[in-house]
């Protein structure tokens, strides 16, 4: 069954925690995971919260830590204090990604890649039998209310094929009208933020369920 997972993307404190008590208020999310969006201003052009933000707000589900930024490991200590299942970081950066994923495992916790629009699947060759999870970008990282771009679908249905084992989510653009396309492609998890959090979350909860129920 494809999960949906709430993403805390927020650029200043006020917003980071009117999301959080947004989701609190959601009993359908208590036994379910949360993705934190951090971002640098220099992987992407955009400045999240810092981490010294997050770990003022604990959360009670499982935590997954979205790294959009150039250095990922300077990230690690602080999300590993906080508690997270899973860390997920850029194929594109320029660094040793091998020893990356083997630092995050080395924790004992979940690692992923993700993998941006103009990337092809392609460059997760060497990697595909040594992570967890693939996160397929469906926009551009780094802004909410973006449209899911046309080749997302593709991709999954590609990772699918070369790793039927592999758990793939898709973030940016996931709304009612393509959950149908994304869910039969295969993928595993979508990541929705702005569809979500923009009116009653447990309104557009339902709306993404009865999309997929309509299959």
């Amino acid at each position: 069954m494809v999960q949906i997972i709430p993403t805390l993307f927020a650029t200043s404190e006020e917003d980071y925690q009117k999301r959080i008590v947004q989701l609190n208020s959601v009993p359908s999310f208590e036994d379910g995971w949360v993705q934190i969006d951090l971002m640098d201003n220099k992987f992407v052009q955009n400045l999240s919260v810092d981490l010294d933000i997050v770990e003022k707000y604990p959360l009670k589900f499982k935590k997954e830590g979205h790294l959009m930024v150039e250095d990922p490991e300077s990230w690690f200590e602080g999300l590993l204090e906080f508690g997270v299942d899973r860390i997920i970081f850029p194929i594109e950066i320029e660094k040793d990604i091998d020893g990356l994923i083997k630092k995050v495992k080395s924790n004992n916790i979940e690692v992923g890649l993700s993998l941006n629009p103009e990337t092809p699947v392609e460059k997760l060759e060497n990697y595909l039998d040594k992570v967890n999870v693939v996160l397929v970008m469906g926009v551009n990282p780094g802004l909410e209310g973006q449209q899911l771009d046309p080749n997302t679908v593709g991709k999954v249905r590609q990772l699918k094929e070369k790793r039927n084992d592999l758990i793939i989510g898709v973030d940016g653009g996931v709304k009612d009208t393509n959950v149908r396309s994304l869910v039969e492609a295969g993928v595993d998890y979508l990541a929705i933020g702005s569809f979500l959090f923009e009116g009653d979350v447990e309104e557009n909860i339902e709306k993404i369920w009865e999309a997929i129920k309509k299959m």
